[in-house]
């Protein structure tokens, strides 16, 4: 990650190295938010990503700021239900940004404080020509907010539903990610995790990053004996 994107990072949060959009396995269902968030000319000031818990709306998020970071523009992710560690006040002078992304912004349904701290800086990115960027489990106008003002912004951005993956998509995804890490995971051993692990496909990537560390100290290609032992299944 650039340098100058981590000064606008809250302290305790970092972006995760891995997300990138190269690693972000794209669904039939989500090819067209995907095409428009790495197009060079994004249509839209403001872009509301939506969809299930796992469904890799924060991964997109996470990329996004990477690819501005690359190119030396300043980024800012915040990653709202850890906002203890920081106040809205981070948002103010949002006009020295280039983009804004902001996770989970539901997790401010009963903070009022937030909400009109998101507000302003939505208002100021749009005359400031930045990017805001925002994730939520819930589409728009379903935002439990008690700023009607603010429910009524989010419903002027370009709305991209996330489709959560079905079973065989996720095995697609950890053969994906095991091959980016040079191991080889047979059907066995991927219908075994899958069977047996968290579903959701970041709880799927943090077994998958045991089973490569277990792996490599035992020096032990993956076998299902080998989750196992790994994993206590």
């Amino acid at each position: 990650m650039h340098a100058d994107s981590t000064s606008q990072l809250p302290l305790g949060i970092r972006l995760d190295d891995e997300a990138t959009f190269s690693n972000f396995l794209v669904s039939p269902g989500n090819k067209h938010p995907f095409e428009v968030l790495t197009g060079f000319q994004l249509p839209a000031q403001l872009i509301y990503l939506w969809g299930a818990k796992g469904s890799g709306r924060s991964h997109l998020l996470q990329a996004l700021c990477h690819r501005y970071a690359e190119s030396g523009a300043p980024a800012l992710y915040l990653p709202l239900l850890e906002r203890k560690g920081f106040t809205p006040q981070i948002l103010e002078h949002s006009c020295a940004l280039s983009v804004i992304c902001l996770d989970d912004i539901d997790a401010v349904a009963k903070d009022s404080v937030w909400q009109e701290g998101i507000f302003h800086a939505v208002n100021e990115a749009a005359e400031s020509n930045v990017l805001f960027v925002v994730a939520s489990s819930c589409a728009p106008r379903d935002l439990p907010f008690s700023l009607d003002d603010l429910v009524s912004r989010m419903q002027t951005g370009l709305a991209f539903q996330i489709q959560a993956a079905d079973d065989a998509f996720k095995k697609q995804v950890l053969q994906h990610r095991a091959r980016l890490r040079g191991m080889a995971l047979s059907d066995q051993v991927s219908d075994y995790i899958l069977q047996r692990a968290d579903r959701s496909l970041v709880g799927l990537i943090k077994v998958l990053e045991r089973l490569d560390a277990e792996s490599f100290q035992r020096q032990r290609r993956l076998t299902v004996p080998l989750v196992k032992d790994v994993m206590g299944w």
